[in-house]
């Protein structure tokens, strides 16, 4: 005698249904990307911490960037690699952009600021260098540039006074041009200099 469930009107749509599941989750939408939005920093004593959740919604610049994520979508580290033969970044270029809510861009608007970002080289095609820079929409702003060894590590950058502050900008830097280049986010820190 045969078991219900293998009985053709009840065994068909369940088959079908359960291979519509299998195909939506293999698809991962978790994983998506998302639109830009602003994040909100993490508060560390005078320290304004973005990493793992403050990722999710970068601000996408000719770079390519990729949010790592873990199963279920949450962000772990940001990716940014220029693109090939991309030039070093003009005071004009925006970069991949972390987005500021205004109570954060309002902290650090018209203030020179120190700006920790910790990263893991790629494994293959690590950027030598890393330009940040306070980004806004009343104009150009300058980058600064230090040297990323090919270590872990945390370079730390002291930005000029820029007004109207709404992002910070990322650009992984490499002299080559034969290929994309790049380095892994961690943690990005800011606080504001007296």
């Amino acid at each position: 005698m045969r078991h219900w469930l293998l009985h053709p009107i009840i065994f068909y749509p369940l088959a079908v249904i359960i291979a519509g599941l299998a195909i939506v989750v293999s698809l991962r939408p978790q994983s998506w990307p998302r639109q830009p939005a602003p994040v909100s920093a993490e508060r560390d004593g005078e320290w304004m911490v973005y990493e793992r959740d403050r990722f999710d919604s970068p601000d996408q610049g000719a770079e390519e960037t990729t949010v790592v994520r873990d199963y279920w979508g949450r962000p772990l580290r940001l990716r940014v690699a220029q693109t090939m033969a991309q030039p070093a970044p003009q005071p004009a270029d925006q970069g991949t952009r972390i987005l500021l809510t205004p109570e954060d861009a309002a902290a650090i608007s018209g203030r020179p600021v120190v700006v920790e970002v910790s990263y893991n080289p790629l494994p293959v095609n690590a950027a030598n260098r890393l330009a940040v820079s306070l980004r806004s929409d009343t104009g150009p702003s300058p980058w600064v540039t230090l040297d990323a060894p090919p270590e872990t590590a945390t370079l730390r950058f002291n930005l000029p006074p820029r007004a109207s502050v709404n992002a910070i900008g990322i650009h992984p830097v490499s002299p080559q041009p034969d290929m994309a280049y790049g380095l892994e986010i961690t943690r990005i820190r800011i606080m504001p200099r007296t």
